[in-house]
């Protein structure tokens, strides 16, 4: 086992974003040292962490589809 793990698989979108947001965004990634992309994938990983309740949600969620997968059978 490496100690040192391969990055996440990273997935294009495409977004609108309102001018003045899409400004604040590209000055602050550059406050930051950073990347855009960086910026949103961490707003979004700091708005999903702080949500309680889309948390409860997505539990729920998660919950459900591992239960109506059909379980898995050993062969000898």
């Amino acid at each position: 086992m490496s100690f040192i793990k391969k990055p996440p698989e990273t997935v294009i979108r495409e977004f609108q974003l309102e001018e003045p947001l899409a400004n604040t965004l590209d000055s602050y990634a550059q406050f930051i040292g950073s990347t855009p992309d960086h910026v949103v994938t961490s707003a979004l990983r700091f708005v999903f962490w702080k949500d309680k309740e889309f948390d409860r949600l997505h539990k729920e969620q998660k919950k459900a589809r591992k239960a109506a997968q059909p379980a898995e059978v050993k062969k000898p």
